[in-house]
């Protein structure tokens, strides 16, 4: 069964593209981050945003045949820092050969980005790649394309923002810390609707994720459901009237909503 490496949805053998990232799918089930090396072993995060999808797929490829230990969460790529040096030299065949690449001879131009924020670069990114429009990022984190592409990159641009979510940023790294923080107070809860730990524990948190942007990597659609159903179920904590098996079933609920996710 085909894979997605980066958000571990596992699809039907007729797909070929993640829908939810929109990379191309891959045979080997994903592993988890804590699953990268032994306990004492330290780990390195690349933030890889501002690559393609297909760029990210090539080197997730790389790293599987040469037998290095890997994870990715969203657009963050996990390894062992024993495995540094030759991740760095992957890192670079991926990135060469990852998407059309700019004629080093060719009239270009720069839009600076640095207002965006990193998934809405990767996103970007990856949209550019599929319209097979060469792009690449500079030093300072401003696009770089090709002058004769101008156009299409502008109504790319203007595409793109018209349906861009301006709530603040949550990296993949908090994403998933946060679902995990979020995923223990409703288990707590749905094993004890009054438990202490988990009532304030989702008081504090369920504002902050209805309040952020989706991770790179999750469904906007199930991030917003879960923010909603997590901000509902802290409504039928504070009446302190509402029974005791409807908030076990919101909890459960929302619990197994998360379990896919963490």
């Amino acid at each position: 069964m085909p894979w997605c490496f980066q958000c571990g949805i596992e699809y039907a053998p007729n797909v070929a593209d993640c829908l939810e990232c929109g990379v191309a799918l891959v045979d080997a089930a994903p592993v988890d981050a804590g699953a990268v090396g032994t306990s004492d072993e330290e780990q390195l995060a690349y933030e890889l945003h501002e690559w393609a999808g297909e760029a990210r797929r090539i080197l997730d490829q790389l790293l599987t045949d040469d037998g290095i230990a890997h994870a990715w969460q969203g657009a963050t790529l996990v390894v062992r820092a024993a495995d540094e040096a030759p991740v760095d030299e992957l890192l670079v065949v991926a990135e060469s050969t990852g998407g059309p690449a700019l004629d080093p001879d060719a009239e270009k131009l720069a839009y600076e980005l640095t207002d965006w924020a990193d998934d809405e670069q990767t996103a970007f990114s990856d949209l550019l790649a599929r319209l097979g429009i060469a792009h690449e990022f500079d030093d300072v984190g401003d696009l770089v394309v090709l002058a004769s592409d101008e156009d299409a990159v502008e109504t790319a641009i203007d595409a793109f923002e018209s349906g861009s979510d301006d709530r603040p940023e949550l990296d993949g790294l908090d994403g998933n810390r946060m679902m995990t923080q979020v995923f223990v107070a409703c288990d707590r809860l749905r094993k004890d609707p009054r438990d202490d730990a988990g009532v304030s524990k989702l008081i504090e948190l369920a504002p902050l994720l209805a309040g952020h942007r989706p991770p790179f990597g999750i469904d906007p659609k199930l991030w917003d459901a879960l923010g909603e159903r997590s901000a509902d179920l802290v409504d039928l904590l504070a009446t302190g009237d509402t029974p005791e098996n409807e908030l076990t079933a919101a909890a459960t609920t929302l619990t197994e909503a998360l379990r896919r996710l963490v």
